[in-house]
């Protein structure tokens, strides 16, 4: 099926009230962006943060009244300027697979995605099947890029492992594939856990790695290596509590923190954690230490 997308640039003063207005015209969804394309990360608790400069995205059927449309916007919102596009019906998992492709990280980890072939790589290649999806963290972000690079360069053979934050699982799917004895990956968000444990089903690493939601944490028995990949607000309110998941000599890897939220990170681990170092990739860092 075709659609109709009506796009409007506003400011976001007026956007919740468009989105009124446009529901009441039968839009069939509508989507906040912004124009200059430029992310919000950790917004106040409680508070949903639009940009100075809003873009609007509204969706219709194809035979939608545009003239009418325009007009009340116009007439209601004062809306002098939109535009509509015909959205063509296409196959989303065909236009995924356009952006979509095989990447490495270090010297042996792969990433894979199902419509490649990864025969031609050599024994020593480290492959993950992981196809791009709903949850974060297919090893297209710079945070998620780190976390493994640390892994390859740190393989952990014969280690615990708890993965904070596992998005689709692929951390602890490569701590497991790096000779893990036992992973555990933990996320609060339970369309993650789905995604998780049907991708390590998918790598065949079911067997070494238990998926848990945050509200099914408990009691674990301290580990060797902790991983988290999450945004520095949340790193600093777990800190104390990933400290007592960590055996004494252990390991921790904290990313999703920009280069100016790195000193905090510093302070608030290093009343835990020793030779705390930092690696960076584009406006991202990576912390790794030793638990005291």
């Amino acid at each position: 099926m075709d659609w109709m997308q009506l796009i409007i640039r506003t400011n976001k003063d007026q956007a919740d009230f468009i989105s009124e207005v446009l529901m009441g015209l039968d839009a069939l969804s509508i989507t906040f962006s912004d124009s200059f394309d430029d992310a919000i990360f950790e917004p106040p608790v409680g508070e949903t943060p639009l940009w100075q400069d809003t873009t609007i995205s509204a969706l219709f059927n194809v035979d939608v009244e545009q003239t009418h449309v325009q007009m009340m916007l116009k007439q209601t919102c004062n809306i002098e300027q939109s535009s509509f596009e015909l959205l063509k019906n296409c196959i989303w998992e065909d236009e995924c697979k356009k952006y979509f492709h095989k990447m490495q990280f270090g010297k042996n980890i792969w990433i894979f995605p199902s419509w490649e072939d990864a025969s031609t790589l050599s024994k020593e290649a480290v492959i993950i099947d992981m196809d791009s999806g709903l949850a974060f963290g297919t090893g297209t972000h710079q945070t998620t890029d780190l976390c493994l690079q640390y892994l390859d360069q740190n393989p952990p053979k014969d280690l615990t492992v708890i993965d904070y934050g596992t998005g689709t699982g692929v951390l602890a799917i490569a701590a497991a594939k790096l000779g893990a004895k036992e992973v555990i990956a933990i996320d609060n968000d339970p369309q993650a856990v789905l995604v998780t444990t049907n991708n390590i089903q998918t790598n065949y690493v079911d067997s070494k790695i238990t998926v848990l939601h945050s509200d099914e944490e408990g009691e674990l028995n301290q580990v060797d290596l902790l991983i988290a990949n999450i945004l520095a607000n949340p790193l600093v309110g777990l800190c104390e509590h990933f400290s007592r998941r960590i055996k004494s000599g252990g390991k921790i890897v904290l990313s999703g923190i920009f280069q100016d939220q790195v000193e905090v990170i510093l302070d608030t681990y290093g009343h835990y954690f020793s030779t705390l170092s930092v690696k960076q990739k584009g406006d991202w860092c990576c912390v790794d230490g030793i638990r005291k």
